[in-house]
């Protein structure tokens, strides 16, 4: 389905909708308004030092797995 025809769909979802469902979707819309945001220069330096590591060395990474049983050791 392409944008057009989903936002075509959610307003006809919308003009029929109860109040319940108008105020789920407005929290939704709103909250993903708010979580846009931008990385300080301070933090973006930290990730791009991360990925250099990483792409210098690949094979020190960790699978999500692995990961989560050495965390789970720890618990």
């Amino acid at each position: 389905m392409s944008t057009a025809e989903i936002r075509e769909k959610l307003h006809q979802l919308i003009n029929k909708a109860d109040e319940r469902f108008i105020k789920m979707v407005y929290a939704l819309a709103k909250e993903y308004q708010e979580d846009d945001f931008e990385l300080s220069s301070e933090h973006q330096k930290i990730l791009d030092e991360r990925l250099a590591l990483h792409k210098n060395n690949p094979d020190s990474a960790s699978d999500w797995n692995d990961a989560k049983g050495r965390i789970a050791t720890r618990l």
